[in-house]
């Protein structure tokens, strides 16, 4: 999927992909990470997500990564947090010209930039993962792109909180995607140690528009550890 289709789908405000709330499996699984208080925590594919102030609040130091800068732009605005801006990296790949841009707060940072653009360096001591609402946001040829990715930035000592949703593809076209528990194994499982924590159908008040009308809407909840 190309940069210009999610910088419209900000332009154009058809996020209904974002939650108003702090997602509930959040609220209800993080501890079971036992993370010490001011661990250091990514959120990739973030938006203007409110889970990012959620974990500040906890204790944890929070550093997100989104694409968008409108979405970045929001966060911060309607969450009232100052944010200072720095350009940490601004160099053509392929053929786009790539620039990441560190928005810093002391509640919350986000690298602004490609995912795939990231460094290991930027991604310092972080103790674990928060992932809502990124392997879902992309198609199945490049979610094994994207966890490669991911084990190329985490350290050896990780944990992850990681949130999937299964459907019939049949019935509706993504993004998010229909990622099943067997694709969660075959990504994950060399590397984590995988531990379903909960599987619900989303009752049909609670599904977005677009998804009333499915047979079944899946959400799953996974813990990933690994070398804990």
């Amino acid at each position: 999927m190309h940069h210009s289709f999610w910088h419209q789908h900000w332009q154009e405000q058809r996020i209904g992909f974002h939650l108003d709330n702090v997602n509930p499996y959040l609220s209800k699984y993080w501890h079971r990470l036992n993370l010490a208080v001011q661990s250091r925590v990514f959120v990739p594919l973030c938006g203007k997500s409110k889970d990012l102030y959620y974990l500040y609040q906890q204790g944890f130091r929070v550093l997100g990564n989104e694409l968008s800068t409108l979405a970045v732009q929001d966060f911060y605005t309607e969450q009232q947090l100052n944010a200072s801006k720095t350009i940490i990296s601004d160099e053509k790949i392929f053929s786009d010209q790539i620039e990441l841009t560190l928005w810093s707060s002391p509640e919350v940072d986000i690298l602004c930039g490609d995912f795939f653009a990231l460094k290991k360096d930027y991604l310092h001591d972080l103790a674990a993962v928060y992932d809502r609402a990124a392997l879902v946001a992309l198609p199945p040829e490049m979610r094994e792109k994207y966890v490669q990715k991911m084990l190329e930035l985490l350290p050896q000592k990780v944990s992850m909180l990681l949130l999937t949703l299964e459907y019939d593809e049949k019935e509706k076209q993504g993004p998010p995607f229909s990622v099943t528990q067997e694709e969660v194994y075959r990504l994950y499982d060399e590397h984590f140690d995988i531990k379903l924590l909960e599987v619900a159908d989303i009752p049909t008040e609670k599904r977005s528009p677009r998804s009333q009308n499915m047979s079944y809407f899946n959400e799953r909840a996974f813990l990933l550890t690994r070398g804990c």
